[in-house]
């Protein structure tokens, strides 16, 4: 009498996955860190410098923005950054090359936005003026703990 039957997993498979195991990990490691099966990239380094944006309201006071606009700052950051590649495109430059006009043009059009994207939430809006912050950190090694940090004010409307 048949053990297995023709659908079913045979028996031994079920009981030894031990050996096929062992042969998997003897395959890894022998492959190594080589594509596809390397570590991301993407974290293998870091940049000397990082930066983030943030809103406030005219008083300084940092607002939620996921709460109040809708957005969060990590899209912030993007619909930014797109804006201003628009508007330095028009003269024929890349956003790295963008003037402080053409960086506060492109912040006051996305102070914009964000006004009328919260207000379609129905979200408290600040009636005054709101700001648009960029900080950069990057290393330094006379600081303290080993970063310098920098905030310009991008925008204010």
């Amino acid at each position: 009498m048949s053990t297995e039957t023709s659908n079913s997993t045979p028996w031994w498979r079920l009981v030894f996955p031990l050996p096929r195991l062992a042969l998997l990990v003897a395959l890894l490691l022998v492959a190594g860190e080589e594509f596809p099966l390397t570590r991301l990239p993407m974290y293998a380094t870091f940049d000397p410098t990082a930066d983030y944006f943030y809103v406030t309201d005219a008083a300084g006071q940092p607002l939620a923005c996921a709460q109040v606009f809708g957005i969060s700052t990590a899209t912030v950051k993007k619909m930014f950054r797109s804006r201003l590649g628009e508007i330095a495109a028009a003269r024929g430059a890349n956003r790295d090359a963008a003037t402080a006009g053409e960086r506060r043009r492109a912040g006051e059009a996305l102070i914009a936005e964000l006004r009328v994207t919260g207000a379609r939430r129905g979200a408290a809006v600040p009636a005054g003026p709101v700001r648009l912050l960029r900080v950069e950190v990057r290393r330094a090694s006379g600081a303290a703990d080993g970063f310098a940090r920098t905030e310009e004010l991008i925008a204010e409307r």
